[in-house]
């Protein structure tokens, strides 16, 4: 594909569509179009790629970009060790993420078709643009979605093998989604008259298992706008870059985390952990938390794994945490030889 052309891929959650469209252009901010917005400052680093073109190719090739070298599990255990000292004896969390790297060249259009196969549930999409480069994966992860005046949205948080399922979340778990769940409600609460929380449940993906809450909210058409207005544009922005970065993707603390993120991780996160999604394209707006994903360039891709770190947590268990969640990428990676 002509690098001029922007574009993405996607497909909805328990859903057959795929829907693919691109644009000569990327638009600066929250507009129609699919919305990207990376980890860090997601209110300014916020870009849509208009619906411009339909299907716009048969093909699909990655932006050449630079992919940071994988982490070692060192680096990583002592990253997490830190961390841990940081939150010293206080309620709190911080997320420590790695990077994999695999010397390949990926056949983005056949490793997209093995993520809807193998992940039914989840958000599967790729994006690609000159400055924020190519981009795949399939979240689990509802951050917003609007149906008419009413808003959903999920607490994610907490992993374990799918093999344990028939025991009881440890204390560390548990904890660390119930931080999640309080964010996500305190955020919705300064926007909507109506909050709740559903039934805690734990949700599948793939080979693991997280814990999960359902949030629902209603917020009145004087406040959240039905027509496509600018009062939406900035109502809906702001909601979401309030709930991005999530706990679940930074921490309890926002500032802290990102400060802790910032001096002890080895390479930028870039769009992992930021959002992506949907805006008023075929009636739809929703947007899904980037994990479970990986930066593609022409020769490498980075596959990204983080873990949510407490004052209860093993530098060891959280390597293998890792170790788990990069798998539902690498193993459903395609190369063009294959």
């Amino acid at each position: 594909m002509n690098c001029s052309v922007n574009w993405f891929k996607y497909r909805l959650p328990n859903s057959s569509d795929i829907i693919s469209g691109g644009s000569e252009r990327v638009l600066k901010g929250f507009a129609k179009g699919f919305v990207i917005a990376p980890f860090a400052n997601p209110d300014e680093g916020l870009m849509t790629i208009p619906f411009d073109i339909c299907n716009p190719a048969s093909t699909f090739e990655p932006e050449k970009s630079d992919i940071p070298s994988s982490t070692t599990k060192e680096d990583y255990e002592e990253e997490v060790r830190l961390i841990i000292h940081s939150l010293g004896d206080k309620r709190g969390k911080t997320v420590a993420a790695r990077a994999i790297r695999v010397e390949s060249n990926i056949d983005i259009d056949a490793t997209f078709d093995n993520l809807c196969s193998a992940y039914l549930d989840a958000f599967v999409f790729v994006f690609s643009t000159q400055s924020a480069g190519t981009w795949i994966g399939a979240s689990p992860e509802l951050l917003l979605r609007k149906d008419g005046e009413f808003l959903s949205t999920m607490a994610l948080a907490g992993t374990r093998s799918s093999s344990e399922q028939d025991k009881e979340w440890d204390e560390k778990n548990r904890d660390e989604q119930a931080m999640v769940t309080e964010f996500i409600i305190d955020s919705l609460m300064k926007h909507c008259g109506t909050v709740t929380a559903g039934k805690t449940f734990t949700k599948k993906a793939g080979s693991i298992e997280h814990i999960c809450t359902p949030i629902s909210a209603y917020m009145h058409p004087s406040e959240l706008a039905e027509e496509y207005d600018d009062s939406y544009c900035k109502r809906l922005q702001k909601l979401l870059t309030e709930l991005s970065p999530t706990p679940a993707l930074c921490g309890s603390n926002r500032s802290l985390s990102l400060e802790l993120i910032k001096k002890y991780e080895k390479f930028p996160r870039e769009m992992y952990g930021g959002f992506c999604g949907p805006n008023d394209i075929e009636g739809v707006t929703a947007f899904f938390v980037n994990l479970r994903s990986a930066k593609v360039s022409k020769d490498a891709v980075a596959v990204y794994a983080g873990g949510g770190i407490t004052p209860l947590s093993s530098p060891e268990k959280e390597w293998q945490e890792t170790e788990l969640k990069s798998k539902t990428i690498i193993n459903k990676l395609k190369t063009s030889e294959e």
